[in-house]
């Protein structure tokens, strides 16, 4: 698992855009759902996102179209980018123009050969209600084409048994405790975390995060430290006052706030090497 990648901020629609947003506490469930989805979720999903398949693509058109305000279409877009990487789909060659970003992985799932194009249909739903939620209108017509942007991701994961407050499992109050933690520490100690992560021999951090994948995995829950490395990448932004910032700085906090929402699931070795670049600053795990 690669720990590298654009971020923008915790919520990508903006703290007070989110707070204003009708439809705000929809996102709030969306981002937990994900971080909480299963195979067999994902699998579902895609089936049913294949129901009406043209009148969806019409909808996702249409509702990219009605995207006037820049700042909504920018927000979007790097949420995109979030997901992307989070589903391991390929990045956009063009990351400067919003709305191509938008209707990036729509194009995709349609130009993949059909051999390769499955997992790429799959995860459509997850756009398709972030879409739908961010920017599909609050009239009569506006509130149909929510309804069926959303209904596969409705359908499958409401109601949910997660929180944000149990987002990754059991142990998330501690893994979020590092990132609050990290943001009221001085920036020189959060960049010296950081140089102490970037001199750790890069194979040995690499198997390290491919034995949290694989820990993922076997929990039935393989999204769950991808979506906590983007948790991350903003409380690194903060506590560095800096965005973007040095990938190290965020594999740093990644790797202590993982270690401990992982706790139990990692043998003592990987465990400690995730978490070292915290423990050398002289911090204290939760």
């Amino acid at each position: 698992m690669s720990t590298s990648g654009p971020g923008r901020s915790r919520d990508d629609l903006g703290r007070a855009l989110l707070a204003q947003h009708p439809r705000g506490e929809q996102w709030r469930q969306l981002d937990v759902t994900i971080a909480n989805l299963t195979f067999e979720q994902i699998t579902r999903m895609g089936s049913l996102g294949e129901e009406r398949a043209s009148d969806r693509q019409a909808v996702r058109d249409r509702t990219i179209a009605q995207i006037t305000d820049p700042e909504l279409a920018g927000r979007l877009a790097s949420r995109w980018i979030r997901w992307k990487d989070t589903f391991g789909l390929p990045m956009p060659a063009e990351l400067d123009d919003p709305i191509a970003v938008l209707h990036h992985p729509y194009l995709l799932a349609r130009q993949a050969p059909p051999d390769h194009s499955g997992w790429h249909k799959v995860v459509l739903p997850v756009f398709d209600a972030g879409l739908a939620i961010a920017a599909a209108g609050h009239d009569d017509a506006g509130t149909a084409d929510y309804e069926l942007l959303t209904a596969p991701w409705r359908q499958t994961c409401l109601p949910s048994r997660y929180t944000a407050t149990d987002a990754y499992g059991p142990h998330t109050q501690a893994a979020l405790r590092i990132l609050r933690h990290a943001e009221a520490t001085p920036a020189a100690v959060v960049r010296r975390m950081g140089r102490v992560c970037a001199e750790i021999d890069e194979q040995r951090w690499e198997a390290a995060c491919d034995a949290v994948t694989g820990a993922s995995i076997a929990w039935g829950f393989p999204l769950r430290a991808r979506c906590l490395y983007w948790e991350t990448v903003p409380a690194a932004e903060d506590a560095v006052d800096e965005s973007p910032t040095d990938t190290a700085v965020v594999n740093a906090l990644w790797g202590a706030a993982i270690s401990q929402a992982f706790a139990g699931r990692l043998d003592p070795d990987t465990s400690a090497l995730l978490a070292s670049p915290w423990r050398t600053a002289g911090l204290p795990l939760p």
